[in-house]
């Protein structure tokens, strides 16, 4: 099988294994997400894009990507060792429910009735399946990786908060009808909404995707700042705007 390439700025992504390839959803995502912090989750992690994207854009964080998928592990292992940060990215295949199941214990208190969040994350980044045909067994990967079945943007909300230390964020892209459906989700599982973005092709189509970045906030009365933004990626002549344009320029090579 020959391999495809597709070639950023600082690093390189195979992805012919995996189930899902590069796209304009994972750059987006990867582009956009508050990457600070010291220990970063991708879920769903394909081919590693996000994984690498975070890597590039914090020098210091440590990065867990995760997927269920053996082909997009191996590919996604192949590609962060000939990354320049394969010392700070491990890749496993375990799924979400999994990893949230094996760090349940850091939600238990301590002696001290402290509660104990070494080995949580800082953020939780995805790119989570959010195509919902009725059919309960997919056949091919692509589509189990598109499948909610085994992932819904829903379900990736309401564990998260397993996971996350308090006041850590979780961003996530999926489609833009979804988003008051998310909205109210975050509400019922302590997570509050601090940054969104919706995302149209160009100015004159609907809009096509919504990314939101949630805190995670045990007291829902927290005071959370709420930034609302739009972001239209071509203009009607099919160039990129200028702010696709200043958004994907750290990694996409004609930019």
């Amino acid at each position: 099988m020959k391999e495809r390439l597709f070639k950023f700025k600082e690093f390189s992504v195979k992805h012919a294994r995996s189930a899902m390839k590069v796209g304009v959803d994972g750059v987006l995502i990867g582009a956009w997400a508050t990457s600070n912090g010291e220990h970063i989750l991708d879920v769903g992690t394909g081919c590693g894009l996000i994984a690498l994207m975070l890597a590039q854009r914090n020098s210091q964080a440590l990065i867990d990507g995760i997927d269920i998928d053996p082909n997009s592990v191996e590919e996604a292992k192949e590609n962060v060792e000939m990354s320049p940060w394969n010392d700070r990215i491990r890749i496993d295949r375990i799924s979400f429910d999994e990893v949230c199941r094996s760090k349940m214990i850091c939600r238990n208190k301590n002696e001290e009735g402290d509660v104990n969040n070494e080995n949580l994350y800082d953020l939780i980044v995805s790119n989570p399946p959010f195509y919902d045909s009725g059919v309960k067994d997919p056949s091919t990967p692509r589509e189990r990786s598109r499948h909610q079945g085994d992932l819904s943007p829903e379900s990736l909300i309401v564990n998260s908060c397993r996971l996350l230390r308090p006041k850590g964020r979780l961003a996530l892209i999926a489609p833009a009808e979804k988003g008051e459906a998310l909205f109210q989700c975050a509400r019922s599982a302590n997570m509050i909404p601090h940054r969104v973005c919706y995302v149209r092709d160009h100015s004159t189509s609907p809009e096509k995707r919504i990314m939101i970045e949630m805190v995670y906030c045990q007291d829902m009365e927290a005071p959370i700042t709420f930034q609302e933004e739009h972001l239209v990626m071509y203009e009607l002549t099919g160039e990129p705007t200028l702010r696709y344009r200043t958004l994907c320029k750290p990694f996409y090579l004609r930019f």
